[in-house]
């Protein structure tokens, strides 16, 4: 089953939240079993060492013009190895979005004020990127904040697209300290549905999503899937999970 990993922290690239061991353990697992072809995507943060992580440009893949409003910003691709095991990440970079030392906020904390258009580049970046690979996921797993927005643009702007006619979704969300939501000017402005109107990422994604599996600290919802802390228990509720989507069965 191809597998695609799309998440805002990947464990040992930044810091070891909840989410981001959640990310960085799930595809590992789910690629030794010999029954997964994965694939990891998240933002290439400023807090994210180039030399010290060993990433490099993919030029063939690198290039894309990303619509933000009227504007366009340029798409980077980088690659990098997990340590100790055979799994490449994709990173998506740019230097107006992530370039700077943080991922939602500064270093005095204050937030960045476009976090909204950082979330719809990235989610636009990693489907541009699967485009040029080519490659075609059964199964695309969002997690968090700034991946929220991938399960809306699977189901509006690429759902024509013969690579993502099939997919499933599955989406894992977080919480963050923050509020942002987007206004009725903000969705006209960046082209999105009025369905984005009122609501944060987290939420799109939980509205566009096929399945949710919560996080070990959440409180599901209507009874829905969560993980367990152990990584066996992890991979065997995401096989499940994605079995029941991928044969039409609500999770």
């Amino acid at each position: 089953m191809r597998t695609l990993f799309v998440s805002g922290e990947v464990a040992p690239f930044t810091h070891a939240s909840e989410l981001s061991r959640l990310a960085r353990t799930l595809p590992e697992h789910l690629h030794e079993t010999g029954d997964f072809e994965t694939r990891i995507m998240m933002p290439r943060y400023g807090i994210v060492s180039e030399r010290r992580n060993r990433l490099h440009e993919v030029i063939r893949l690198s290039g894309a013009a990303i619509p933000i409003g009227d504007e366009t910003e340029s798409l980077k691709v980088k690659v990098a190895s997990i340590p100790g095991i055979r799994l490449q990440v994709y990173f998506m970079d740019n230097n107006r979005y992530f370039k700077r030392k943080g991922i939602f906020s500064d270093k005095q904390d204050k937030l960045f004020p476009d976090n909204l258009e950082r979330a719809l580049f990235f989610s636009r970046g990693v489907l541009e990127t699967i485009r040029k690979l080519g490659w075609s996921p059964d199964v695309v797993h969002a997690f968090g904040w700034i991946s929220g927005l991938t399960p809306l643009l699977l189901r509006t702007e690429y759902a024509s697209d013969p690579l993502f006619e099939n997919v499933k979704i599955v989406y894992t969300p977080e919480t963050v300290n923050f509020e942002a939501r987007f206004t009725a000017e903000q969705s006209a402005h960046l082209g999105l549905p009025e369905e984005t109107v009122g609501r944060s990422p987290v939420e799109i994604g939980l509205h566009f999503t096929d399945a949710v599996i919560y996080p070990p600290s959440f409180s599901p919802v209507n009874g829905a899937p969560q993980f367990g802390e152990e990584a066996e228990d992890m991979r065997a509720k995401a096989v499940s999970v994605y079995e029941q989507v991928s044969n039409g069965v609500p999770a």
